[in-house]
């Protein structure tokens, strides 16, 4: 191996490879995904064939119809030209690299103090999830410092650190455009197809572990604690809802959730789902359309964008976004490996240091502690990179792995979930009264939208989304409509997206449309009904809740701030009898039905046949 580190060059090890790899090349730079070129070259090898690594800034976000970012550094797609490619083993690697004692000019700077980040969480809480306009936020906090006498010895030192302290990362690697480093250690898979199949990994909820020697009854009482906390299993559903309505979008033959799964490293364990399915879809369509992962973002996606560049200070940079690694299979097919750019350092080549880390803001956030957890992750960034001594050289759960209990509450999480997303949907499940209808969804700046195209086109319906913006009912020969979910306060009558909804309901009703309201549209019908909307004393948003739904128990999703108060009119209702909050409403004569929850959220246990109900209802 003859690598010249003053180079362009990247080391790299993946978690399916058993040694490290070194690409070295030429740097382009691009503007969009869409320009990044694919090597079209016929590969005659029985191996992957590598064409060039990408380093995608945060603000090609803004790619995405109606996304927002800031972009101040007006960063480009950094993309690393493969043309020598090599496999070094750690040994090897360890001893390429000399030993370098990293120092820093001066004090560590954070970008908010203890109590500025634990503000913002408040303000989130109140005035953004408590509004209705998402059910979790990623703010990033950050910190910089500028290493002494930098050079690239010192960065390969820190990476030399960082391999040395780290294990269990999907990616560990260095990445050198001859200008900037990118250097870090990621748990998480963001999106990787190869063979026509592709695989996202939503993790949420982290468990440290306890420093010093390992004792494991200790050990096994903490993380029994974690698995069964109900506010971090309620994050990672929230994160697997979001990246559902991607793959929902992605694979139009189905695809499954398998999980849950643990991920150990060094310092703590993360516990993530798996979603896999078919799709045929070009891997930079796809690379495009899944900007950013919900667990580093929020949910709904779209309005996450909006409440990070409205809180955040600064550019997020490369933070959050991905390295895009392409290349083409042996049998000539293009692939994509790429990673979630967390737990990542970016350098300057002037030895200035920028980190930053996430945490999860939910309706239930301690902000103090949300502050406090922020300050953990960085602080063990920065440990990794001025020392070379292994945080633990121990793995712990080898030890519990196949403890009853901790068995028990893994899969405990998946008793109450959606059955439909846990299994291949290969089969076609038509109900043969509804083949071939067709069904108009109206999009909300939710995607949710796209898990409900995928279970009525299950069902034998064909499904078309539209955004309410263009949805024009004059022109709609559909036979069925759905008015479905959405951020947003469905009593503020002046902000036009409210406006537009009332108005569709209204004309829906008026020419005798058949037609099925979903959580905000259900929200917006009910008013219209006669019914009063009021905000909830404490937001729903990413609760499975078992309620009585026209005389069957059922346990559903909710994700609302805002919900409907019974009053006897001349509709069927099912409501909670403790809050006078309404579920759903039935027209007597079978127009139309609403539902306040989520029957395509995998929180709800019994959706597809929900859906069925809901079909065979206004068909009649």
């Amino acid at each position: 191996m003859n690598i010249d580190f003053k180079k362009p060059f990247m080391l790299l090890k993946r978690k399916e490879d058993i040694n490290y790899r070194a690409f070295t090349g030429d740097i382009e730079y691009f503007d969009k995904i869409a320009d990044i070129p694919l090597n079209q070259d016929i590969n005659n090898t029985n191996e992957d064939v590598f064409d060039s690594v990408n380093a995608i800034p945060f603000a090609n976000v803004k790619e995405k119809d109606g996304f927002e970012a800031k972009s101040e550094q007006n960063l480009r797609i950094l993309s690393l030209k493969i043309k020598n490619s090599y496999e070094v083993s750690l040994d090897e690697l360890l001893e390429l690299i000399p030993n370098q004692k990293i120092e820093l000019t001066d004090e560590i700077k954070s970008l908010y103090s203890e109590q500025e980040y634990a503000n913002i969480v408040k303000d989130i809480i109140k005035n953004e999830i408590g509004q209705g306009e998402g059910a979790n936020f990623v703010i990033a906090n950050e910190k910089t410092c500028k290493i002494k006498n930098f050079n690239t010895s010192k960065a390969l030192g820190i990476f030399k650190n960082l391999i040395t302290n780290e294990y269990g990362s999907y990616w560990s690697f260095i990445f050198y455009d001859g200008e900037k480093f990118l250097i870090g250690a990621t748990p998480e898979a963001h999106i990787v197809v190869k063979n026509n199949r592709i695989k996202m990994h939503p993790i949420s909820g982290t468990f440290r572990k306890r420093q010093g020697k390992l004792n494991v009854k200790e050990f096994k009482k903490d993380f029994l604690d974690f698995l069964n906390d109900e506010k971090e299993i309620n994050e990672l559903f929230m994160v697997v809802d979001e990246e559902l309505k991607m793959m929902a979008s992605f694979c139009s033959k189905g695809g499954m959730i398998i999980g849950p799964l643990l991920k150990e490293m060094s310092a703590l364990i993360h516990t993530e789902y798996m979603l896999t399915g078919k799709t045929s879809k070009d891997i930079l369509t796809l690379l495009k359309e899944s900007m950013f992962a919900a667990t580093v973002m929020g949910s709904p996606i779209k309005s996450a964008s909006k409440i990070i560049n409205k809180y955040e200070q600064s550019d997020r940079g490369f933070y959050s976004s991905t390295l895009a690694l392409i290349g083409r299979d042996e049998n000539s097919r293009d692939f994509l490996d790429s990673p979630i750019l967390i737990r990542t350092l970016e350098i300057e080549s002037n030895g200035n240091l920028t980190a930053k880390v996430g945490a999860t803001l939910v309706r239930n956030s301690d902000p103090i502690a949300e502050a406090k957890e922020t300050e953990a992750k960085i602080a063990g960034v920065f440990a990794a990179i001025t020392s070379n001594h292994k945080f633990s050289d121990i793995a712990a759960l080898p030890f519990v792995e196949e403890n009853d209990e901790i068995l028990e509450s893994l899969q405990l999480r998946n008793q109450y979930l959606s059955k439909f997303w846990f299994f291949l949907q290969d089969n076609e499940l038509t109900l043969s009264k509804l083949e071939n209808k067709s069904i108009i969804i109206i999009h909300n700046e939710d995607d949710f939208c796209f898990m409900l195209s995928h279970m009525f086109n299950k069902l034998g319906l064909v499904s078309k989304v539209i955004y309410a913006d263009d949805y024009d009912i004059d022109s709609c020969s559909a036979d069925f409509v759905v008015v479905g979910p959405g951020p947003g306060n469905p009593i503020n009558k002046q902000n036009s997206k409210i406006q537009k909804l009332f108005d569709i309901t209204n004309k829906l009703i008026e020419n005798h449309r058949k037609f099925i309201s979903i959580c905000l549209g259900h929200q917006v019908l009910a008013q219209v009904l006669g019914y009063k909307v009021e905000k909830k004393e404490a937001p729903f948003q990413g609760i499975p809740i078992k309620i009585n739904f026209f005389g069957s128990n059922e346990i559903v999703g909710f994700y609302n701030t805002y919900e409907a108060k019974y009053t006897e009119l001349e509709y069927e209702v099912s409501y909670d009898k403790a809050s006078n909050g309404i579920n759903a409403i039935k027209d007597r004569n079978g127009r139309f039905i609403s539902v306040q929850f989520h029957p395509e959220s995998v929180l709800t246990q019994n959706g597809l046949k929900i859906i069925k109900n809901l079909l065979e209802y206004i068909s009649k």
